[in-house]
């Protein structure tokens, strides 16, 4: 069949996304607090610009958040203080007027006001890192009564006169470098330096994401506000990489001679940049970057569009005076049993051409190998942005798994399969797992992809928000995990928590498998939360009272009762008087006469008559006497004799009993 000529189009440019770009932790906070704040009975208004891109500033707007440049603009309502922060007086004058004050200030900026205003009140010569004008520094200094001082340059910082005691406190977006250059022309200006280093450390990835891409790609396109400070920073050190970078608001100030004789472009954003307007300009780029063509060559990928799916072969409108053929061994990996299996009629694809003038007049085509070419391209681009990709296990080889990433074989090492090494590997065959990209060579056709990554970063996630909800005391159930010898984990949700061994009951155990098993669905309590160590404390005999207590309130000292020697110490026998409590029997109460071992009158296992002296609850310890309980057995049966001895009988008492007031010394 003979299709009517049309145009196709080709990508030319390949575009990448630096690492981290974009929205930074204290603007999208403040943003979304923003969009939050809403409320059709109550007008919102910002203190100035909540961030440094119009875009964002229109689009708030149109939502009903108005901008102000003063509080006495604002009648009554709502105020939303901006990422930069404000000074205390501010806040002040907003509860004098009345105004419900929603604080987006960012918490880095934050930790940067409270460090200038402790510094001062310790009697430190406050120095403020950071540009003069900008409004967080404003408002850092409005925490130091504006008392501090502000140096942007070393020249400034050489021109500051001497200070027995200077504080730093530094801007949250200001460059390392610059900041430890100026930090070392302030330490020759003082006897004594204290340094708090504010700067957000999302600001150095940033640019250090920048500086990695600019070095990689022909051009760099700069996505930020005019008036933003860190995106000007952006498109500075790029442009110090000694390639083309320019700084634009949004898409429609990109230029399609800027693309001319480029082969690879990359884009990066300021921190105050949302994601659409970087969408925006990515796809505005892509559309410059298309080249029209009227000839397909031998070697290039092309679309097309599907018209015919025979058994062997699909027929594809190419734009071209012919049709292209996919013969099946050219369609996918692995081969399909049937070309329908992976086409149909109408789907548009990407195909190689491999030959554009057949003798038999048609075009030859590989689907296959240009879903290798662009799959390569993927993975390339997946391994930059660090992004998760699905992939078909395939089969267990030495080592690992052989997976299918894009129609590219992927391996994943044993390693780095799961959290913890997995014996058994067979189950994972025919599975469709996510995994990272590690290790992408083209040239060597090489795809290591990662499970294991990836599984870490989502319980990370997890940890971070269950650590956030756990408090000592709680009650939380979980799942035994495993055991050791020292007591059992219990999964809590994504977080494994120690139950130690002497918290796993009242009573002594030996092993933790005497009381729970793997598989158990356990209640427990939180003894102890420690996120930054990510380690969890955890408790199951707390949950009842120790049964001790209720055991010793059944007791009473100067009772005599019967318990079995539990074992001996140089100092003395324990006897278990009931299930779970113990007492000590002194070595000096073991018997009348002194005794210079436990061995000599009692022995492990023996059932043996105690006195209790003593209960101490608080130190849960009893005081009990073999001895004493003898003395009381003999009194009681002196007794016993004297109610029951006839006047007549020729025995005298010395006789029988006289042995009750003799003792050895």
């Amino acid at each position: 069949m003979i299709k009517p000529k049309t145009t196709m189009q080709e990508a030319n440019v390949k575009i990448f996304l630096a690492e981290h770009r974009g929205f930074c932790y204290g603007v999208k906070r403040a943003v979304d607090m923003a969009i939050s704040s809403l409320d059709v009975n109550c007008p919102v208004h910002t203190l100035g610009p909540i961030i440094h891109n119009p875009q964002m500033i229109s689009h708030l707007n149109e939502l009903g958040i108005s901008t102000v440049d003063k509080l006495e603009e604002i009648a009554a309502g709502k105020v939303i203080i901006r990422s930069h922060g404000v000074g205390p007086d501010i806040y002040d004058q907003a509860e004098s007027k009345q105004l419900q004050v929603v604080d987006a200030t960012c918490p880095h900026v934050k930790k940067a006001q409270q460090a200038a205003h402790e510094l001062l009140q310790a009697g430190y010569k406050v120095v403020i890192v950071g540009e003069p004008h900008h409004p967080e520094v404003q408002s850092i200094l409005a925490w130091t009564n504006q008392a501090a001082s502000v140096v942007e340059t070393p020249a400034e910082a050489e021109a500051l006169p001497h200070c027995s005691r200077l504080g730093v406190v530094a801007q949250t977006t200001f460059a390392a470098e610059r900041f430890q250059a100026i930090v070392t022309i302030l330490q020759a200006k003082c006897q004594e330096l204290k340094i708090e280093r504010t700067i957000c450390t999302a600001t150095d990835l940033r640019q250090q994401a920048a500086i990695n891409l600019a070095q990689k790609v022909d051009l760099m396109i700069v996505v930020g506000g005019k008036n933003s400070a860190n995106t000007a920073r952006l498109a500075s050190v790029c442009q110090e990489t000694g390639k083309a970078a320019y700084h634009i608001e949004s898409a429609d100030e990109l230029q399609p001679e800027w693309f001319t004789g480029v082969q690879t472009a990359g884009i990066t954003a300021g921190a105050s940049t949302p994601d659409w307007v970087i969408k925006e300009v990515y796809e505005k780029m892509e559309a410059l970057t298309m080249t029209d063509i009227s000839k397909v060559e031998n070697g290039s990928i092309i679309k097309g569009t599907v018209v015919g799916v025979r058994h062997d072969e699909v027929f594809v409108d190419i734009g071209y005076k012919a049709e292209g053929v996919i013969p099946l061994s050219e369609l996918a990996y692995p081969a399909p049993q049937t070309a329908i299996e992976i086409v149909g009629v109408g789907q548009v694809i990407e195909v190689l051409v491999l030959d554009a003038d057949s003798a038999d007049g048609q075009v030859k085509l590989s689907k296959i190998q240009a879903d290798r070419i662009t799959a390569w391209d993927k993975l390339e681009q997946a391994l930059t942005d660090k992004l998760p990709l699905e992939t078909t296990i395939t089969e267990v080889v030495k080592g690992g798994l052989v997976s299918s990433v894009f129609g590219i074989r992927g391996f994943i090492p044993a390693s780095q399969v799961d959290l913890r090494f997995v014996e058994d590997l067979q189950p994972f065959v025919g599975q469709t797992v996510q995994a990272i990209p590690i290790e992408i060579d083209r040239e060597k056709q090489k795809a290591v992809l990662s499970r294991k990554q990836l599984l870490a970063q989502e319980r990370a996630v997890k940890e971070k928000e269950l650590f956030a909800t756990l408090a000592v005391g709680q009650n939380i159930t979980g799942r035994v995990s495993r055991l050791t010898n020292f007591g059992a984990f219990v999964d809590v949700g994504g977080i494994d928590g120690l139950i130690h061994i002497s918290d796993l009951s009242w009573q002594r155990v030996k092993n933790p498998q005497e009381v729970v098993n793997v598989g158990d669905e356990v209640t427990v309590v939180v003894l102890k939360v420690d996120p930054e160590a990510k380690k969890l404390a955890l408790s199951l005999k707390d949950l009842e009272r120790d049964p001790w207590y209720a055991t010793v309130e059944t007791l009473a000292v100067g009772t005599v009762l019967t318990g079995k020697v539990s074992k001996l110490a140089k100092f003395g026998a324990f006897v278990e008087l009931k299930k779970g409590v113990e007492g000590l029997v002194h070595i000096s109460e073991m018997a009348e006469r002194r005794v210079a071992s436990p061995e000599e009158v009692v022995s492990v296992g023996q059932q043996v008559a105690v006195k209790i002296l003593a209960i101490d609850k608080e130190n849960k310890r009893i005081a009990l006497s073999i001895a004493q309980a003898e003395q009381d057995k003999e009194r009681a049966e002196f007794s016993d004799y004297l109610l029951a001895q006839a006047p007549s009988s020729g025995v005298t008492l010395g006789d029988k009993f006289g042995h009750l007031f003799k003792r050895e010394d």
